[in-house]
């Protein structure tokens, strides 16, 4: 009984402090991934497993203009320590018989577990996001991620890192020269905190708060970024999914608003 109290207790605080984490972040109004959020929970029985996620949306203007994006996550387990992480979200759009890809990212991972509550692994990532003038991004660098808890009904992480990132912008607020109009060759520090709580057989909520500047300049060219993802079971493999996302970024390498956010909702296929 005393065991579960404790439990019980410790589950609170760590979604106190994630929460607090994240009202943090929003108080002190780029680019981040967010894929924390998304690789919380593997299961060591499947030897290949995943999501997949989409949305749709019509609209009929001067030309049908049809939006779909999606976001796919593959596990390919290794061996018990060893797991290979591929993540990819699309955004295309129709307008008339024109064809866009707004943007996307990729990501890829590979996780090895040194103890059940410690794991490293090196990763490679890209991105590219028109609608706000990032041509392209490509950053690649070693995390460690640490779990604190891991109880039926919670799960959180601990997770630092160092990598490179090379970022190419246009500039879309007035007219310059020559492109690209703004570099970012830079190397940083990432710090960020995830958790995880099933409130029901149903309803499951995960939240993630995100630091990341470079040494140098620790808060005074700081990025911070928040996730939270509200899920609904359907059923095991069918699931509904609401999302949310922020990033603020203190020094944009281009002029630009420095408070980006994100919300959709998606229908999930697991596998």
């Amino acid at each position: 009984m005393k065991l579960t109290t404790t439990r019980n207790l410790l589950r609170r605080r760590a979604f106190l402090f994630t929460l607090f984490l994240l009202s943090v972040a929003l108080s002190l109004q780029a680019q981040m991934l967010f894929s924390e959020n998304m690789t919380m929970k593997i299961d060591s029985s499947k030897p290949i497993q995943g999501t997949f996620s989409a949305m749709v949306n019509f609209k009929t203007e001067h030309e049908d203009l049809f939006e779909v994006k999606t976001f796919s996550n593959l596990n390919i387990l290794l061996a018990s320590r060893h797991v290979i992480n591929l993540m990819g979200r699309f955004e295309f759009t129709t307008y008339g018989s024109k064809i866009t890809v707004d943007e996307g990212d990729l990501h890829a991972e590979y996780r090895y577990l040194l103890r059940p509550s410690f794991e490293v692994y090196p990763y490679v990532e890209a991105q590219w996001a028109g609608t706000r003038g990032l041509i392209r991004k490509v950053s690649t660098g070693v995390q460690a991620r640490y779990r604190p808890i891991h109880t039926e009904h919670s799960l959180m992480f601990f997770t630092t890192a160092l990598f490179y990132e090379a970022e190419d912008w246009k500039n879309l607020s007035g007219d310059t020269l020559s492109p690209p109009y703004g570099y970012n060759r830079n190397i940083r520090l990432h710090l960020s905190t995830s958790y995880r709580h099933r409130l029901s057989d149903k309803w499951e909520i995960t939240a993630t708060a995100i630091h990341q500047a470079n040494p140098r300049y620790y808060f005074s060219r700081a990025r911070f970024g928040g996730a939270l993802d509200l899920k609904f079971h359907l059923s095991k493999v069918v699931g509904l999914r609401g999302t949310y996302r922020f990033i603020y970024d203190t020094s944009p390498v281009v002029p630009m608003r420095k408070m980006l956010i994100f919300t959709n909702a998606f229908l999930d296929i697991a596998f």
